[in-house]
């Protein structure tokens, strides 16, 4: 991926007003971390982060780290 590729998944919330977040959702075969954006209606950014505040609570892999950052020490 080109740098800066990601921007393009952002800009159309930027531009609604519609609050998003990003939290954690698992991991691949290959033990790289997993994203899931939750996005929500326009200015309702309580909702939204009482949704990624629950997912996380609920995730079984909330104490994982990946690799790089567990021998980091984070």
């Amino acid at each position: 991926m080109e740098p800066f590729y990601w921007l393009s998944f952002t800009f159309p919330f930027n531009l609604t007003g519609q609050p998003a977040a990003t939290v954690p959702a698992g991991w691949t075969a290959e033990g790289l971390p997993v994203g899931l954006q939750i996005a929500g209606r326009r200015l309702d950014d309580p909702a939204v982060l009482r949704a990624a505040a629950a997912y996380e609570a609920a995730a079984p892999w909330q104490d994982r780290w990946p690799p790089m950052l567990a021998e980091m020490g984070l």
